[in-house]
């Protein structure tokens, strides 16, 4: 359930996600959108490597930012913070989890006006199961999506499982990726067009659910492959046994096949 609950104070070193609530000559005070009730200040040292003549360049009132924590007064509830000690893939990497966060809220908080279920027993109900197994709730929503069903573990009723599937389909867009490649495929024999056909069939069964593979003439023997799946490494992984499958039935069957090269 880690994005429905976070600890109830913030860690020194931690990257957090914060909205600037007003700027001043030497700093600017935050609201520390992850610990509601905590304020954090950034000095004008902070912000950037080089020279910050005019904070307002680099923060405005209102602006979401990623801060690293730097001091904690538990007493005071605030903290101090950095932006120029945030590496780039600390801030990409926040940002996505915020966004995930942000999703599975919103999510979790329609479901709950629809069905008529208080927020927080919802919470309950959904996100316990996936704490207690160790998964964050956006993963177990697009594995629902990808799946076009809940999992067994998830106790919910008919109904309830309904409303949360369409949910997750209305909110959740996944990002496919996509791999090309030009691929040469020949068989001299009198029924060489058969095989090629044939090896062609047999590839495009590899594809997965929610994944896609075409291969398509681009004058023969040239052949466009084209695989599509929902992630950069299964895309990778699909592409060569694409590649490979054709290759290998159209060699068993006297041809030749070959990988010309991969767009």
């Amino acid at each position: 359930m880690a994005e429905l609950v976070t600890s109830d104070k913030p860690s020194t070193g931690e990257i957090v996600i914060g909205q600037v609530k007003r700027v001043e000559r030497f700093g600017a005070y935050v609201d520390l959108l992850d610990y509601p009730g905590w304020e954090g200040f950034i000095h004008i040292s902070e912000i950037s490597l080089k020279w910050v003549r005019n904070i307002r360049d680099y923060l405005k009132e209102g602006q979401k930012e990623v801060f690293k924590i730097l001091r904690v007064d538990q007493h005071l509830k605030q903290v101090d913070l950095s932006l120029r000690r945030v590496e780039k893939n600390e801030r990409e990497q926040k940002i996505i989890e915020w966004k995930r966060k942000q999703k599975v809220s919103r999510i979790l908080t329609i479901l709950s006006e629809r069905a008529n279920i208080p927020l927080e027993d919802l919470k309950k109900m959904v996100g316990e199961p996936a704490a207690r197994r160790g998964l964050h709730l956006y993963d177990v929503f697009t594995e629902i999506l990808e799946e076009d069903k809940t999992p067994e573990w998830l106790k919910l009723d008919d109904n309830l499982k309904s409303k949360l599937i369409d949910l997750i389909k209305q909110e959740i867009k996944l990002k496919k990726a996509v791999l090309r490649g030009e691929l040469i495929l020949t068989n001299k024999r009198g029924d060489g067009v058969e095989h090629i056909r044939k090896t062609i069939e047999e590839a495009l069964k590899l594809a997965g659910k929610g994944e896609m593979v075409s291969i398509t003439s681009i004058g023969p023997p040239r052949y466009m492959v084209r695989v599509e799946a929902g992630s950069q490494e299964r895309a990778e992984e699909l592409f060569k046994e694409v590649v490979e499958k054709c290759i290998n039935l159209i060699k068993e069957s006297g041809g030749n096949g070959q990988l010309v090269k991969k767009l």
